[in-house]
């Protein structure tokens, strides 16, 4: 991206920002988006066969292998979505930005990724929750939004949604040890 535009510029195309700047009664358009994409996203992982195939590779892929699933087509089926997701995320970046950035992106790096840990998700695999990952991600929007309104560095910001990020997971270590305890006993 960096190669085809080095510098910020261009313009956005014009369905991209004309659906990103509207403003449906009552709700902000990027409610009513995460609320579909999530019950889309729900809809697919959790309640298709196809979510059941890719939750299974993250999880236990020799159960996958052993049902007869091709574990490279699952993954490389997971990556097709996800790439899929990608370019929808970089069209409705573009329409609120009105331009093109390669470089805009790199905050939302953390922000995907420790939205799903929030969320549920694993790093391992396996497990997941699709609105939890909404939830997680939003938890560390308002995190972000207070941290702006308290006039507080975006570079410390970041700092700060990875101090989340960590207590949340030492947190869940904690939990998981005290249960594989309790359920020994």
């Amino acid at each position: 991206a960096v190669l085809i535009l080095p510098a910020p510029g261009g313009t956005a195309p014009e369905g991209a920002r004309a659906l990103m700047i509207s403003k449906p009664p009552l709700v902000p358009m990027a409610i009513i988006a995460s609320a579909l994409l999530t019950v889309f996203a729900h809809l697919l992982i959790m309640r298709s066969s196809f979510g059941v195939l890719i939750r299974g590779v993250g999880g236990n892929q020799r159960s996958v292998q052993r049902a007869g699933w091709s574990i490279l087509a699952a993954r490389a089926s997971a990556y097709a979505l996800a790439a899929c997701f990608a370019v929808a995320a970089g069209i409705c970046l573009v329409g609120l930005t009105t331009s093109a950035d390669a470089n805009i992106a790199l905050r939302y790096t953390l922000l995907s990724i420790a939205g799903v840990i929030l969320g549920g998700g694993e790093f391992t695999g396996g497990r997941i929750s699709p609105i939890g990952a909404v939830i997680g991600a939003l938890t560390l929007t308002l995190a972000g939004s207070f941290l702006s309104f308290l006039h507080i560095s975006p570079d410390w910001q970041i700092g700060a949604q990875g101090a989340i990020l960590i207590i949340v997971l030492a947190l869940r270590l904690l939990l998981n040890r005290l249960e594989s305890k309790g359920s020994a006993a």
